[in-house]
């Protein structure tokens, strides 16, 4: 059988830098992931990306709560901008 002994203050000290580091290399909370950039084409598109029905997308666009740009009848939306928009709708409640 093998016997350690050990220094209470040295052990607490070493589990301290131990969590320290872990903590310190996991993300803050309140940071999101790095969205991926992509242009949605749709309305139907911008539901499934936001989820929610494309009723509430329709009219979340049509509120200009999301920038938008428009060709003739084609709608196309910026991922990132959309989720920008998101967030900061959020903060504005």
């Amino acid at each position: 059988m093998i016997h350690f002994e050990f220094d209470e203050a040295k052990l607490t000290a070493v589990v301290r830098n131990a969590v320290a580091e872990a903590m310190a290399a996991m993300p803050a909370r309140n940071e999101p992931p790095p969205a991926e950039r992509k242009t949605l084409y749709s309305i139907k598109e911008l539901s499934a990306f936001i989820g929610c029905s494309t009723v509430t997308a329709q009219k979340i666009k049509n509120e200009s709560r999301i920038p938008y740009r428009q060709i003739g009848r084609k709608v196309m939306f910026d991922s990132a901008e959309v989720l920008k928009a998101m967030e900061q709708g959020k903060k504005r409640r």
